[in-house]
């Protein structure tokens, strides 16, 4: 989604934007201007979120950080013309929110690897506030999707709701045969699952309760599966051997292979329904905006422009 992807890479940019002595305009979105500084400011932090070490590779991303910019200015010029705004109280309490917890070393390393200063950090809480307030407002809102096209959805993708037989499965896994031996007879002696993982399991794996996960058929290797798939719910298995050592297993829960019914996938389907079309409307959104405001690129000097600087 590019809304979304523009808003993980988001640098704080201030209202007004970077006005630099000597630093001209590398993008124009209406009366914002972003410098050649502030591009390779946003083009830096990019890379740093992406992990792109290579010159070539970050060239060829320089339309995305340039096409994220010119969106979130649309949004902000739109945003700015009182169609929505974001209050101080607003603010201090999302500040509140972000800092709750932080001791004065983590909010220092905070403010070293995300923001220059607190006052930076309020202005990219403000700035994440309008964009995010603004696309609700002017995007989000008007998405629904009718009861009769998620049935319709449902029917027509019945493949995709098909979920093959699955386990909820627990252990307890130790290195040694008799240790082994040792826990099977405390477990049908008994003892709870909880209190022999503790006492013998070797899995770091929550240790406390053993829990493995939900596995369906044929995720699982072969000589576990065999296993875990043929023995009743709530009941231990005997000791398996495998490569890694020895394993008790416990089945807490098992499902059949089957279809999921229509009301147990209604809520993915919603959600599938609902992502195309915010991508739909959003992109008729920024299309109407740049009808609106004029849009410079100066390709040229992007294409120049190096972190390595």
């Amino acid at each position: 989604m590019r809304y979304v992807t523009f808003s993980i890479v988001l640098l704080s940019i201030l209202l007004g934007a970077c006005d630099r002595a000597g630093d001209i305009c590398v993008i124009t979105v209406g009366d914002a201007c972003i410098t050649r500084q502030g591009y390779r400011d946003r083009l830096e932090r990019f890379a740093e979120e992406s992990m792109i070490n290579s010159e070539d590779v970050l060239q060829e991303m320089k339309p995305v950080v340039a096409g994220n910019i010119v969106e979130e200015q649309l949004i902000l010029q739109y945003a700015g013309r009182g169609f929505v705004t974001v209050t101080d109280q607003e603010v201090d309490i999302a500040m509140k929110g972000l800092m709750q917890g932080m001791n004065q070393e983590d909010l220092n390393a905070l403010l070293t690897e995300e923001y220059r200063s607190l006052s930076d950090m309020k202005n990219f809480i403000r700035t994440r506030l309008l964009i995010d307030r603004t696309v609700e407002k002017a995007v989000k809102k008007e998405i629904a999707v009718p009861a009769e096209k998620i049935q319709q959805y449902y029917q027509e993708h019945l493949a995709e709701f098909y979920r093959p037989s699955s386990v909820e499965l627990y252990h307890v896994f130790v290195r040694d045969k008799y240790q082994a031996k040792e826990a099977l007879v405390m477990l049908r002696s008994g003892v709870s699952l909880e209190q022999v993982v503790m006492h013998c399991s070797e899995s770091k794996d929550n240790k406390d309760s053993g829990f493995m996960g939900i596995f369906a058929k044929g995720e699982l290797p072969r000589e576990v599966e065999d296993v875990v798939f043929s023995i009743p719910e709530r009941r231990y298995s005997e000791i398996i051997e495998t490569q890694r050592g020895f394993h008790i297993f416990y089945v807490a829960k098992r499902t059949k292979p089957g279809t999921l019914p229509l009301v147990e996938a209604a809520d993915q389907i919603r959600d599938e329904l609902e992502g195309e079309l915010f991508e739909e409307k959003y992109s008729e959104f920024i299309d109407e905006l740049k009808k609106e405001y004029t849009v410079e690129v100066k390709w040229d000097e992007i294409n120049s422009i190096s972190v390595k600087e």
